[in-house]
């Protein structure tokens, strides 16, 4: 059935400006079809991949998966750190340990915070780098052996 001019008017709304544009028009029952469509699509899309795997994973291992390894569990694998970051406390500890070390500081009485500056350090650590080599000691005569 072919719409009167005055029913296709009816839709269009003028703006201030002279501007026509129509009304929207929604057609629910085509959007809820596609819709229902595309997840039907994907139902099956889901089941027919699952089907895959399972079936791919039984020719791959028919016995099964394989044993967990031995090793499984450890703190450490080789040189590499099996455990989480939360669980793991090792650098913690270490640090806590170098820190609470350098507040301590050294000196000859114990209690006794001295921390050197930097450049009378730096002068210890030279003066030990060029500190001359204590001289060789003569190896010991041998003890005559004793007569029988």
């Amino acid at each position: 059935m072919k719409k009167t001019q005055v029913e296709e008017e009816s839709r269009v709304i003028v703006g201030a400006h002279g501007v026509a544009a129509e009304e929207d028009h929604i057609v629910m029952s085509k959007l809820l079809g596609i819709g229902f469509g595309s997840l039907a699509i994907f139902a099956v899309g889901i089941v027919w991949a699952y089907t895959i795997q399972v079936r791919t994973m039984k020719e791959a291992q028919p016995d099964g998966p394989p044993p967990r390894p031995a090793a499984m569990g450890q703190y450490e694998v080789g040189i590499v750190n099996q455990r989480l970051f939360e669980q793991d406390w090792h650098a913690e500890e270490k640090i806590g340990g170098q820190l609470q070390t350098l507040e301590a500081g050294w000196g000859d009485q114990p209690g006794v915070k001295a921390h050197p500056n930097l450049d009378e350090a730096m002068k210890s650590v030279i003066a030990k780098q060029n500190a001359p080599a204590p001289a060789p000691q003569p190896p010991p005569e041998p003890t005559p052996a004793p007569r029988q």
